[in-house]
């Protein structure tokens, strides 16, 4: 038990969409944690969210990572500034909580985690979609055994955008600033799931591809796909998008004994065999040679409301406890994620199929021939991106 001892938070990139984000949750949410301090780049827009929260605010890390008033930190940046943030965090002795991805580069991922090791720090990644009641009700069940052993997972993923959306912030859709696009943007807390449902881990191997379709104003891909296995069997297929429209966010899972489908976050169809797939594959007879077992459908899983403030609250237990385990999402658990982005990208790059993790040489020398090499872009820079919903 914690008390009543709460855990002071500052946030580095607090007036951008995620930070207000995250501030709004620690002001508003009922839960071990107060907000003490933000950070932003933008002083005009820090002046004023500090003025408004009635706390300290500085346009310097250095400033607010040596407070005795701020106990942890979270890395509201955009990704290709997580490492930095995260270790510049670390260092001071602080406890930190990253946006999603970990990195832009497996290079920095991975010192981002040397460092949180090294320093013995609590450190977590803000993928949410964990938190959601049919992601823990759907790791109940394959942990239950309810579906049988697991078989395959297929993920799809549409999040369309206009290039008016590109239009709205000068490090959208560049290989430079933006590492990528909709694999290392939209698409990462689907490839989490993913991970998180068929193993709790990284894939093993995989083939990938990705490409810019129509995006004109975007230098990085709009669609991108791969095909892989997991260290444990269970084999998978991923398709993600912003080019594509009208689909929907798609998880299903197939196991001997059952399968499920979740979309939008919610359940949709759960079905279980009459008997085992296995078991009839080696036992049927005949006389019907396209005969399956009977496929039955249940009632959909019954799950709680969602908290938006879960992992704030758990990562609080986790500081206030220095227990690990307390985490919805270790900062570590964000490899699986990253180091599946990376070898999508990179097995594209190269035309073949890439075992994980990826050499992070390799990788860099990729990005910095996709860098120079990018087509140039024309866009207009429109209005302040300040109060729009962030996704």
């Amino acid at each position: 038990m914690t008390g009543n001892r709460k855990v002071r938070f500052g946030i580095i990139g607090s007036a951008g969409l995620i930070g207000n984000y995250h501030a709004d949750i620690l002001t508003k949410g009922e839960g071990p944690y107060e907000l003490t301090a933000v950070c932003d780049i933008n002083e005009l827009r820090l002046r004023n969210q500090a003025e408004k929260l009635g706390i300290f605010g500085t346009t310097q890390v250095s400033e607010l990572v040596a407070r005795d008033d701020v106990d942890a930190i979270i890395v509201a940046t955009p990704h290709p500034f997580h490492a930095a943030g995260v270790i510049a965090v670390v260092e001071a002795g602080k406890d930190v909580m990253t946006e999603k991805p970990l990195a832009a580069t497996p290079a920095d991922a991975r010192r981002l985690i040397k460092a949180i090791n090294r320093k013995r720090r609590i450190g977590a990644v803000h993928y949410q979609s964990r938190a959601n009641p049919v992601a823990r009700k759907a790791r109940q069940m394959i942990d239950s055994g309810e579906l049988g052993k697991i078989i395959s997972i297929r993920v799809t993923g549409s999040y369309y955008k206009s290039d008016y959306y590109y239009s709205l912030g000068g490090w959208r859709g560049m290989w430079r600033d933006e590492g990528g696009g909709v694999l290392i943007n939209q698409a990462p807390h689907d490839i989490d799931m993913m991970c998180y449902l068929a193993a709790e881990s990284a894939p093993a191997e995989l083939a990938g591809r990705w490409t810019n379709l129509y995006h004109d104003a975007s230098q990085v891909e709009d669609f991108a796909s791969a095909i892989g296995v997991f260290p444990n069997g269970v084999q998978f297929t991923l398709n993600v998008s912003v080019a594509t429209h009208g689909d929907a966010r798609r998880f299903e899972v197939f196991g001997t004994a059952g399968a499920i489908t979740i979309q939008d976050g919610k359940f949709t169809r759960y079905v279980r065999f009459e008997k085992d797939l296995v078991d009839f594959a080696h036992t049927y007879e005949g006389p019907d040679p396209y005969a399956g077992p009977v496929v039955q459908d249940q009632p959909l899983p019954e799950v709680g409301e969602n908290d938006p403030s879960l992992i704030h609250k758990m990562f609080a237990e986790a500081v206030l406890t220095r227990k690990k385990a307390k985490m919805l999402v270790s900062a570590a658990d964000g490899l699986w994620s990253q180091e599946t982005i990376n070898a999508i990208y990179l097995s594209s790059y190269l035309g073949k199929k890439v075992k994980l993790p990826v050499s992070a040489a390799r990788y860099e020398k990729m990005l910095a021939d996709l860098i120079a090499n990018a087509r140039p872009v024309s866009r207009p820079q429109r209005e302040s991106e300040e109060g729009r919903i962030a996704r």
